[in-house]
């Protein structure tokens, strides 16, 4: 943890927008440890937060892209791209599908909280016929509460490197699951409200 921070106190905004949009890409670079140091470097005073954010968030939303437009341009081949190392690439596809199915394109304001289900939302938003412009919006979202999630942590525990690196490995979890109720509490509204419209506009159809 601390040869990232000193790492990003070195070369500064340029390799943290580098190190997020590396790891959203797909390679092995440790986005949520870069946002850690930037959430330190900031409570030091040695870096903007705000624009921390920003760049991060621009850094995942741009790197996303290119996933979503090839879901849909090639469709399932992407999926088989991305799982071809796995041992049944088939059975990881059903699983990412059904996963997006359940959620929709919401999923995607927790996605970067879980390792995997990160990597395939962009291309499953894509091959569902999410729009590019609800697309763009839930990515840059989602991304602003991964960036706040791990920069705030790293400044809350700006004198515990190792502790708040720690606190990362368990962090997504947390973060996804808090965020998964939150959507399932706002379904639930959701769908008690349309059976009171349906059902209060039925009533009138039958009095009338």
């Amino acid at each position: 943890m601390h040869s990232v921070f000193y790492f990003v106190t070195k070369h500064g905004y340029s390799v943290l927008f580098g190190a997020i949009f590396a790891h959203q890409l797909g390679l092995p670079v440790p986005g949520p440890l870069f946002l850690i140091a930037a959430g330190a470097l900031a409570a030091a005073g040695k870096m903007g937060l705000v624009v921390a954010l920003v760049l991060a968030v621009t850094a995942c939303v741009l790197a996303d892209l290119p996933w979503f437009e090839a879901g849909r341009r090639k469709g399932d081949r992407v999926l088989h791209f991305i799982h071809r190392l796995t041992r049944d690439p088939d059975a990881h596809n059903r699983k990412a599908k059904k996963t997006f199915a359940r959620y929709g394109p919401s999923i995607l304001l927790i996605a970067k909280f879980v390792p995997g289900l990160d990597a395939v939302t962009p291309p499953l938003a894509g091959t569902s016929g999410t729009s590019r412009v609800q697309f763009l919006a839930l990515d840059a979202v989602g991304a602003g509460l991964y960036s706040c999630a791990y920069a705030g942590l790293g400044y809350l525990l700006s004198n515990d490197l190792d502790r708040a690196a720690a606190y990362a490995s368990r962090a997504g979890t947390v973060f996804a699951v808090l965020l998964v109720a939150v959507l399932a509490i706002f379904g639930a509204r959701h769908l008690v409200r349309r059976y009171r419209f349906t059902h209060e506009f039925g009533s009138c159809g039958r009095a009338v």
